[in-house]
């Protein structure tokens, strides 16, 4: 049956008609998408307010790469990389990364869950579903926050940002042995999107803590393979993505 197929029906139901699920973390799992855009900016601070502004939009379009990806994105798009800075990547990341990885161990862990989240996922666990993580941030740092609410144990792992999005996606399936057509990844950006497609998974836009519109993540999507659900009530109803076709808009 095509995940289209399921608009309407309840977020907690049509999840257990899979055999795999995967969560993204920041954002959905975790209400941490503006703490992290702080972080960045706090980190890219030195780089002067003229160049940090377009980092940081950036960093909230591109939202769900790994950290080495954007980092290599400001370094070489915005700052114009070594020949422009005298300093090649490796330098950069190591001191920006770094510092943004200090900020992040200190206010990381006081990230809340988003809404229902903890009740989504134990009842999922409870069925017997597996259970992954698929997040841009390192395995370690989403490790450690998940754990911090009691949650950690619930899944079967927790695929960091150590490796693109994609390949931790495939990485799932192969371990639980599903089919793509057969597993479903939650997500709310269109970097998440973009990595469903890739291995062929459904994709469920999480709406409410994310940075832009439905209609502008999900632009280009496979409606049938899509859907939207407004947050992480077991019992919300699932949203057809044809309800966000037009121009981007709130």
């Amino acid at each position: 049956m095509p995940l289209s197929d399921r608009a309407g029906e309840r977020l907690d139901r049509t999840l257990a008609a899979h055999r795999l699920v995967v969560f993204d973390l920041d954002g959905v799992l975790v209400d941490s998408n503006e703490l992290k855009v702080e972080c960045v900016r706090e980190a890219l601070a030195e780089v002067g307010p003229e160049l940090v502004d377009p980092c940081v939009h950036e960093f909230r379009r591109t939202f769900g790469r790994s950290r080495r990806e954007h980092f290599l994105a400001f370094h070489q798009d915005h700052l114009g990389g070594e020949q422009a800075t005298g300093e090649g990547f490796e330098t950069f990341y190591q001191r920006c990364a770094g510092r943004y990885a200090e900020l992040l161990a200190e206010r990381y862990p006081k990230a809340p869950l988003c809404p229902d989240a903890d009740r989504l996922v134990r009842g999922l666990s409870e069925r017997g579903l597996p259970l992954y993580v698929a997040t841009g941030t390192l395995t370690a740092e989403a490790e450690r926050v998940l754990d911090g609410h009691g949650l950690a144990g619930e899944f079967r792992a927790v695929l960091g940002g150590e490796e693109p999005k994609a390949r931790r996606l495939s990485t799932a399936l192969a371990a639980v042995g599903a089919d793509p057509g057969e597993a479903v990844l939650l997500g709310d950006s269109r970097q998440d999107l973009l990595a469903a497609q890739a291995v062929g998974m459904g994709f469920v836009l999480v709406t409410g803590h994310g940075f832009f519109p439905p209609a502008q993540v999900l632009d280009g999507a496979d409606g049938q393979s899509s859907l939207v659900a407004a947050g992480l009530d077991p019992g919300g109803l699932l949203i057809g993505t044809g309800a966000y076709e037009g121009p981007p808009g709130h």
